[in-house]
């Protein structure tokens, strides 16, 4: 059985599947919600972020071979000002709307019952997760789907620089919270990223996995144990 204090969560493929990114009816909703939606076409908004999208694929890594990530914010801020749209709401609630109309969402099965578990017996949760979108847009995201969800923290790559498995996040939640590695679950859905980025904080990792034919076990990666899950109902059972 575990005992945390804190468990964290990724985002995508972890607390929510995506649907398929649309970039057109991100950009669209963005355009009606200018000042003047008809100085600039949304063909012509998809193309700018078709453009900015294929130079930033070509951003460098850090030394230690992590990826830096480019905030939409400054995406977005690019191509308003080189379409000449005038746009009176702030970076951020841009940020909320282009993810609102640009795919749909779906919580993962019983990821409200594990949370509603947890906040129940007093444990705290936060989220890490790669993404362009700042903390505060992906929070916005997550009270619109999960208003229950009851986050203690939001951390992106965007607003740290750093994409996991780079541990800048993993150490910030740590000290956030105020509470030891050991005390700390991680749960996501990646080896490479989610996995590899908690063992390299000394967090217990967790991986989400559906596809799994074990509801609940320990195995290892790299001689580290990790605990695999193909529900979020079998981890609320594991969780006194």
């Amino acid at each position: 059985m575990l005992n945390p204090k804190l468990v964290v969560f990724d985002f995508g493929g972890t607390l929510f599947t995506d649907g398929e990114f649309n970039l057109f009816n991100g950009m669209e909703a963005l355009r009606l919600a200018a000042d003047n939606p008809g100085e600039v076409a949304t063909d012509e908004l998809c193309r700018l972020y078709r453009e900015i999208d294929a130079e930033v694929a070509k951003r460098s890594r850090t030394g230690g071979g992590y990826a830096l990530e480019i905030p939409l914010s400054a995406v977005l801020r690019n191509i308003f000002a080189r379409a000449g749209l005038k746009v009176s709401k702030s970076l951020t609630e841009c940020e909320i709307l282009f993810d609102r109309f640009n795919s749909e969402r779906a919580p993962n099965p019983f990821i409200g019952e594990l949370l509603e578990s947890l906040y129940t017996k007093g444990i705290r949760t936060g989220v890490i997760s790669n993404t362009v979108m700042s903390g505060e847009a992906m929070a916005a995201a997550i009270e619109e789907s999960l208003p229950f969800a009851r986050m203690d923290f939001v951390f992106t790559s965007a607003d740290f620089l750093l994409c996991k498995p780079a541990r800048d996040m993993f150490d910030a939640a740590l000290k956030t919270a105020g509470v030891a590695p050991s005390e700390c679950l991680y749960c996501g859905d990646s080896v490479g990223a989610d996995v590899d980025g908690a063992h390299a904080a000394g967090i217990i990792p967790v991986l989400y996995d559906r596809k799994s034919p074990v509801g609940f076990q320990q195995q290892t990666t790299n001689g580290k144990p990790y605990y695999a899950v193909n529900s979020w109902k079998e981890l609320a059972a594991a969780i006194v």
